[in-house]
């Protein structure tokens, strides 16, 4: 397990019971997570968890190299670029569900039900085709339908759902979305901060991967 875990944590996977259920296990043991951030510092790494613990990453112990800069600047870009369309889609499910339980990891949106939701309010529908727009590669064109599939399946790949159950089309929420919930909460309270060239915004853990 060790040797699985590592090369996982430094893909930049973020590791929750929901996506990585034996890993997140494994590192839940005091002593495993100790020798797993052992051998990270060994190459300037360190294991963090989110702050209400949903997830455990890897992220850089400090950020004063060109390499750590630059990789603290693309997920930071990264992660502005899909901010937007990823709280759209947190409205959007928790309004059509009338639920806020898409904020937690492990929370279910089974699709047919969302898009049964959609199907009934116009409004919705027109959520869904701007959300379409906002996302980079997927076309506004074709059937609602296909607009929900394809953001859906945007989204897990990004690391947000898991498709728990792909015969009901039933996904669940990572714990990446802690993750997500603390870059939104650090950008609120520094409206202001820009990332400059030689220096990257970061939340409140520390360097970012």
């Amino acid at each position: 397990m060790f040797k699985r875990i590592v090369p996982t944590l430094l893909s930049g996977a973020f590791v929750c019971p929901v996506a990585y259920r034996e890993e997140h296990t494994y590192l839940v043991d005091a002593a495993n997570l100790a020798a797993v951030d052992d051998y990270l510092g060994k190459i300037g790494y360190r294991v963090t968890k989110t702050r209400h613990g949903g997830a455990f990453f890897a992220t850089h112990v400090e950020l004063g190299g060109k390499e750590e800069r630059r990789d603290a600047r693309e997920l930071f870009t990264h992660i502005k670029h899909t901010l937007r369309p990823l709280v759209h889609f947190i409205e959007m499910v928790m309004r059509a569900m009338q639920s806020d339980e898409f904020l937690f990891a492990g929370a279910v949106i089974e699709a047919n039900k969302l898009m049964a939701a959609i199907d009934s309010n116009p409004s919705f529908r027109n959520d869904l085709q701007s959300l379409a727009t906002q996302l980079k590669g997927i076309s506004a064109d074709g059937s609602d339908r296909g607009r929900l599939d394809k953001v859906m399946r945007r989204l897990r790949d990004d690391g947000y759902l898991v498709l728990s159950n792909p015969d009901r089309e039933i996904y669940q929420v990572t714990g990446k979305i802690e993750f997500i919930l603390e870059v939104i909460e650090y950008l609120m309270e520094h409206q202001g901060a820009a990332v400059e060239e030689d220096e990257a915004a970061t939340p409140e853990q520390g360097g970012l991967l």
